[in-house]
């Protein structure tokens, strides 16, 4: 049992929603344990009232960078990424994770939380297991992430940044030293490792970089997408995951699949642009890395996106989610994105 001293800009719906509970609950249990003068008749906060008693479950609790959040969603996510030449699959690998979701309102933002709880990934061939060693540590370095998000779906602040900061610094200083793929790749091409390095610093140094980087994760993808207000029709610009220093335009128009009950499914659908694309440079480089392998001419490069998820009306919550994007030299090289997402008890 809580004693909440109330701020002039409260309501009840606004106390309510801050501890997730239902207005009526806060209401209920304030009147049984109030004296018979404080209270709550209707639907305001009477003007003599000071303090409103509130009952939290402590088990739901935490705090991280000095904030104090409730427990809302734990998703369970799989991550399949393939490639394929010919058809024919020539690398694949399977992330499982697992996070810890919430929000709480502070002053006129939204508050955004996610906590990587488990990280589990294989990979064929197994020769490359080493490397995704590396990659799970750089994840792991960035198992908490308090944010804030603009109205479009993208990342605005991160609030623990320089937290995120240290523990890179920290990192690269001790831990990565360690890790037998980062010690070959320093003997074998340490301006390779300059670059890492560099690069990682220039990202966890500025919020809006940590945040494009953050928003490539499916999960914080579709999660900033699902908490965007009203905007049918955005575009985004997303890395090439063939071709190196090449920017896709991707225009995304958004549609309702269903609404029933307490659940509305949306899906996103996006559509490459070509016109903004450089194509004589994308053939060139499809000439000099994958054509001497394939043998075959450079034929039509493509995107195809698509994303379906479902949120529940009266939490905003997002419910489960799937996720379809497949980048493609036209039958002769591609790279396939496939990710589920489904919420589990807490």
């Amino acid at each position: 049992m809580i004693r909440y001293e109330i701020q002039k800009e409260d309501t009840l719906h606004s106390i309510a929603e801050k501890y997730e509970m239902a207005v009526q609950d806060l209401i209920d249990i304030h009147n049984q344990n109030c004296g018979l003068t404080n209270v709550i008749i209707g639907d305001k906060i009477p003007i003599h009232l000071q303090y409103i008693f509130l009952e939290v479950d402590p088990s739901r609790q935490f705090r991280t960078s000095g904030i104090a959040f409730t427990k809302r969603a734990r998703y369970r996510c799989e991550l399949n990424n393939i490639i394929a030449i010919e058809g024919k699959p020539s690398f694949s690998a399977q992330t499982k994770t697992e996070y810890l979701f919430s929000s709480r309102k502070q002053d006129d933002d939204i508050l955004f939380m996610l906590k990587l709880e488990d990280y589990v990934n294989s990979i064929q061939p197994q020769e490359m297991e080493a490397a995704f060693h590396l990659i799970r540590e750089i994840e792991m370095i960035r198992d908490i992430v308090v944010y804030t998000q603009s109205e479009d779906g993208e990342i605005k602040d991160i609030i623990n940044r320089e937290e995120l900061s240290e523990k890179w610094r920290e990192f690269i200083l001790r831990k990565a030293p360690e890790i037998p793929f980062y010690k070959e790749m320093e003997n074998r091409d340490p301006e390779t490792i300059r670059d890492f390095i560099e690069n990682g610093n220039r990202e966890f140094s500025d919020s809006e970089k940590l945040g494009k980087v953050l928003a490539k994760n499916m999960l914080y993808h579709i999660l900033l997408k699902s908490q965007m207000k009203k905007n049918d029709y955005f575009s985004i610009l997303q890395q090439s995951q063939l071709f190196p220093n090449i920017l896709l335009a991707i225009e995304v128009s958004r549609t309702v699949v269903s609404d029933q009950g307490n659940t509305i499914t949306y899906r996103l659908t996006g559509t490459l642009d070509k016109n903004r694309l450089d194509h004589d440079k994308i053939v060139r480089l499809y000439e000099e890395m994958y054509q001497p392998v394939i043998k075959y001419s450079f034929t039509e490069f493509n995107l195809i996106y698509r994303i379906t998820y479902t949120v529940e009306k009266a939490s905003g919550l997002l419910m489960d989610a799937t996720a379809s994007i497949k980048e493609q030299v036209k039958n002769n090289y591609e790279s396939i994105t496939k990710f589920e997402l489904r919420r589990v008890e807490l």
